[in-house]
């Protein structure tokens, strides 16, 4: 429970209250309402035992239902297609959910006052004797119970939720800077936990930067003579591992160590994208992220500024567009070569500390268009939920 308000919390604090956008929704959902009560009254005939008045109210229920109905069904879709993490909008609709379906509320309560000896010839025609007077209370409270059926309607919304069905395959590359000078074990844990709230749609590609050792010969002195290798075996920096669901990934965090010599970061990013392209280059993703958890200490520090970058490469800016690489960097505000190339580039970037749950909000940061919380569905339903028993409770008086 306390989650669950912690979330709507977030909708509050996120929510971008100056943008025309967040008050366009509330005020679209009244506008339309009075525009389908119009047309609806302007279409549909009158009754022969039924007054304007309660015939307004019929379409004022009915016509904030229809709206209501499709708020839930923009919330669904959006939320399905992760639309919330690019538009901070989830207050905006949940309100406008709220005051459409409590102006079906209203008008329930306002056509209720018209249930007495003296206000029923308000909403229906008047009748002769004592005999009709009867048939047309019983009438009249038969359609008033009858309209709460419209509230079926609400459900349809909730069928955009199949659209969650469609997900597609999403790939998450992640470079893990595992050298000596990286703290590892909170940032470890971190990910342990990230991947358990991920869906088993997300595919994980998981390097670490092993491979060279103190005498090894291999090992690339410049990024220009990286970027120049065209087959990932080729590169001897770098331990790519593939795992096709976050739950593999989750065990496959043992293989962490800080057994690496140096910090050959570039060639193992390389080395990932050469394996990525070699081995999945059939595979269509929906999304791909590369997220790189790093202090940015480089071998070839002293080469970045002077060489080409990884963007320079055609290939690589159509995998991992500037805005589809994540850099968590634990430099301690230290800027170094690599992180300054990142930034120059407009990659999106998050400064931690050896705090767990600092790697914990980077990677939900990162990782927002690759989740769906669930929380918004909830707020959703309660209150459609509660609203609906509201307007459900809601009967005619009893006239005497």
């Amino acid at each position: 429970m306390k989650v669950l308000f912690n979330n709507f919390g977030k909708y509050i604090k996120t929510a971008e209250y100056s943008s025309i956008e967040f008050w366009l929704f509330p005020i679209v959902t009244i506008l339309v309402i009075w525009l389908i009560t119009i047309i609806g009254l302007k279409i549909f005939s009158k009754r022969k035992k039924l007054k304007s008045i309660f015939i307004i109210h019929k379409a004022w229920i009915c016509s904030s239902l229809i709206v209501a109905t499709i708020i839930i069904g923009l919330i669904c879709y959006w939320w399905s297609i992760n639309f919330f993490s690019e538009k901070p909008l989830q207050l905006s609709l949940l309100i406008s959910l709220f005051i459409s379906l409590i102006i079906s509320i209203i008008s329930f309560l306002s056509l209720r006052r018209y249930f007495t000896i003296d206000n029923i010839k308000e909403i229906v025609q008047q009748p002769k004797t004592q005999n009709q007077l009867e048939e047309t209370i019983t009438y009249t409270k038969k359609t008033y119970r009858k309209k709460k059926l419209c509230y079926f309607i609400l459900l349809v919304g909730f069928l955009m939720l199949f659209f969650v069905l469609n997900k597609g395959q999403n790939l998450i590359s992640i470079v893990f800077d595992n050298s000596g000078s990286m703290e590892s074990k909170n940032a470890t844990e971190a990910l342990s936990e990230t991947f358990d709230n991920l869906d088993k749609n997300n595919e994980i590609m998981l390097t670490t930067l092993e491979g060279l050792n103190e005498n090894s010969v291999g090992g690339k002195s410049s990024l220009n003579e990286i970027l120049a290798i065209k087959k990932y075996s080729n590169l001897q920096a770098g331990n790519v591992v593939f795992f096709p669901d976050p739950a593999s990934a989750k065990a496959g965090l043992n293989q962490i160590s800080n057994q690496c010599w140096g910090s050959p970061i570039c060639e193992s990013i390389w080395k990932s994208f050469l394996f990525i392209k070699e081995t999945k280059a059939n595979d269509n993703y929906k999304n791909k992220l590369l997220i790189i958890i790093t202090d940015g200490v480089d071998n070839v520090s002293n080469t970045i500024l002077n060489n080409k970058f990884f963007f320079d490469n055609q290939d690589f800016v159509e995998y991992f567009p500037q805005d589809k690489v994540f850099i968590i960097d634990y430099s301690g505000g230290a800027m170094n070569p690599f992180l300054q190339k990142f930034q120059d580039e407009g990659c999106n970037s998050y400064n931690v500390t050896n705090d767990k749950q600092d790697y914990i909000n980077a990677l939900d940061t990162a990782l927002k268009p690759f989740k769906n919380n669930w929380y918004l569905i909830y707020w959703t339903i309660i209150i459609t939920g509660l609203m609906t028993l509201i307007a459900l409770f809601i009967q005619p008086k009893k006239i005497m």
